[in-house]
């Protein structure tokens, strides 16, 4: 029973391993009896299975002569994606919202898990994503790949990260960059390419053109980060802000500019990360009372013939982006420095003060 314990601690304190399968098994058992209360939208679960259906009969989805599908996922998604062929989205929600819950409990994330296990996860829910499935299984096989010391299983693990958080790169992509420069993981980055890019290389010229000539129905719609709603100008400024004002985990600052930077990201993933970096419990209660407020905004009912999307549009987006600026606030304000893991580190500020401090020594 060892290794349910810290070797480094001669108390009896759960590794991270073990205290996230914990997290995991208790996020099966929530998440199982969530999805039975709750209603599941399957509108989006339907057009990825359409999609992933395609490809594994020889089908280019993003085809001129294809273009009733609304899969918008990259075309590699399909070895990650497969399983929602044989199973409802109910399972796929409930083993994302496991995964969710394991990624918390290994860094001890409970003001971010108490948003979570409050409200974000209903919104998931409700819209039927497959967000939690592939950001989840995405960051946490990048924290277990830290805690393994083989070689070849570490490049495994961090490559299937990678395929997973860039499945949706609106979401993923600055994580794993911001990961890959902290290891200096080129081989992990060529492996990827190679296995990613290269066997489906024949769909990705389609995909692009689908992207930007044909976007999902809700990027239209719905401007829910801070670069779809205030443009470039404030963007910049606000994610250099963001970047610069204190030491982030690479998932943390990766969220963070998510959040700011994407056309339409996946706002409930990103502030989930964001809060990871708030460490001071007092904090849960605010955020409980504070999402809950802006919650009560959206719980309207469109009037009929009204399209969905035009109408809850603004109230989402008051909803997401103030969430997001609380998260930013909570984990920006404390003047201590909450990072303790050096490994993790993006540190920018104190990054550019030694490079002048050096050069005004040289001088």
């Amino acid at each position: 029973m060892k290794f349910l314990f810290s070797k480094e601690k001669k108390s009896k304190e759960l590794t991270n391993l073990t205290r996230s399968a914990l997290g995991f098994v208790l996020g099966l058992i929530i998440m199982i009896g969530v999805t039975n209360v709750f209603t599941v939208n399957d509108f989006d679960y339907e057009n990825i299975k359409n999609g992933v259906e395609a490809i594994l009969s020889g089908i280019n989805p993003w085809a001129a002569e294809s273009n009733s599908f609304e899969f918008f996922n990259p075309p590699y998604s399909v070895l990650f994606l497969w399983p929602i062929v044989f199973v409802n989205p109910k399972i796929i929600l409930v083993f994302g919202g496991a995964l969710i819950f394991a990624v918390l409990f290994f860094q001890k994330s409970w003001v971010a898990f108490s948003w979570f296990g409050t409200n974000l996860f209903l919104w998931i829910v409700a819209a039927g994503h497959i967000d939690m499935y592939i950001m989840g299984a995405g960051i946490l096989l990048l924290f277990i790949s830290d805690e393994i010391d083989e070689d070849k299983l570490t490049l495994l693990l961090r490559v299937l990260g990678y395929g997973l958080l860039m499945i949706k790169p609106q979401g993923g992509l600055f994580i794993v960059v911001l990961y890959v420069l902290l290891r200096k993981d080129w081989r992990g980055v060529l492996v990827s390419f190679l296995i990613y890019g290269i066997f489906f290389i024949n769909y990705y010229p389609d995909w692009f053109r689908v992207l930007v000539t044909n976007p999902p129905i809700g990027q239209d719609y719905m401007h829910l980060s801070i670069l779809g709603k205030y443009g470039w100008i404030t963007t910049i400024i606000i994610a250099f802000g963001v970047s610069f004002s204190r030491p982030w985990e690479y998932w943390q600052l990766g969220a963070a500019l998510s959040g700011i930077l994407s056309p339409y990201g996946m706002p409930g993933i990103p502030v989930l990360l964001v809060l990871t970096g708030v460490d001071n419990k007092k904090a849960i209660p605010i955020v409980i009372i504070f999402s809950w407020c802006l919650a009560i905004l959206t719980w309207i009912t469109p009037p009929e013939n009204v399209d969905y999307y035009k109408f809850i549009g603004p109230f989402m987006e008051i909803y997401h982006l103030v969430m997001l600026g609380l998260a930013f606030v909570l984990a920006i304000y404390p003047k201590r420095d909450l990072v303790t893991d050096h490994k993790n580190r993006i540190d920018l500020r104190n990054s550019v003060l030694n490079i002048f401090s050096s050069n005004s020594k040289s001088a």
